[in-house]
């Protein structure tokens, strides 16, 4: 079991590819270390399973807890919805924003995606962290779906998505100071799903929520025909900072609980390893 977990553990940091997450193995090399110098091979297990769950498990559990609360996720952003990436057909693909009339209330303004590269390109170093609404885009052109001619939503299907957002529910108020955080940008694709069934897809960016802290959020409908009733069948929001604390995800806060974890892990494993000499 201890090795199961380790390997799942290893295989997170590795593939995170973070040098942050690489020196937050040391501590449990350090343990590991110590537990070969027991005296039996009962105690070298017990030893190393001490410094697994004290260096590296229950620090990897409040890492990626914590990067949840912060970011939306526990390891990696979630991947957009199988059923909008295996659609047989992309229909329309609409820019969208948010505009307010004069009694305050919020409606979806959009045109037709113009230049779909805008969407598609990354950044040489900071890759997608910043392109979200190219998400689905990136995906599509990946399996070339993408229509050559691009077409946006009529306005009559358009006008009231807005509301049917809000009042999902899943649109988050920002702090006091931040009142324009449900205010939207993003895409909006309507696609014929791989059932035959039509699709309505809208990634959109949300204003701060707080501090240099941003939402993204993907809804995806269906419907029974075009331009019908929509009905949910998924959502997730996740978050992004600009020039703010982006970058501090879970393998930092494994890098610091993991030499915490040393704290409480030598004494127990030294005890661990006194007592097995003494029952030499």
């Amino acid at each position: 079991m201890v090795a199961v977990v380790l390997a799942a553990i290893l295989l997170a940091v590795f593939r995170a590819g973070s040098l942050m997450g690489l020196a937050a193995l040391f501590p449990f090399a350090i343990t590991a270390i110590i537990a070969g110098s027991g005296s039996s091979p009962s105690v070298r297990r017990w030893a190393l399973s001490v410094g697994a769950v004290g260096v590296l498990l229950v620090p990897f559990l409040v890492a990626i807890w914590i990067n949840h609360e912060m970011w939306g996720y526990y390891v990696s952003r979630p991947d957009v919805d199988r059923r909008i990436v295996n659609a047989r057909r992309i229909e329309t693909i609409t820019d969208v924003k948010t505009v307010t009339d004069a009694h305050g209330l919020r409606a979806f303004s959009g045109a037709p995606a113009g230049d779909l590269e805008t969407y598609l390109q990354v950044h040489p170093q900071e890759g997608d962290y910043y392109v979200l609404g190219g998400r689905v885009l990136r995906t599509l052109k990946y399996r070339d779906v993408l229509p050559e001619e691009v077409r946006g939503i009529p306005p009559s299907r358009l006008e009231s998505l807005y509301q049917v957002l809000d009042e999902s529910g899943r649109l988050e108020d920002g702090e006091p100071g931040y009142s324009d955080a449900k205010s939207l940008s993003g895409i909006v694709v309507e696609a014929l799903g791989g059932d035959g069934r039509p699709l309505l897809f809208v990634g959109v960016e949300g204003r701060e929520v707080s501090n240099d802290h941003y939402p993204f959020y993907e809804f995806l409908f269906t419907s029974d025909s075009p331009g019908g009733p929509l009905k949910l069948l998924s959502y997730q929001r996740f978050y992004y900072d600009v020039a703010g604390i982006e970058g501090l995800e879970w393998p930092a806060f494994l890098l610091i609980f993991a030499f915490i974890g040393l704290i409480p892990t030598l004494p127990v494993q030294g005890f661990l390893l006194w007592r097995g000499r003494r029952r030499a």
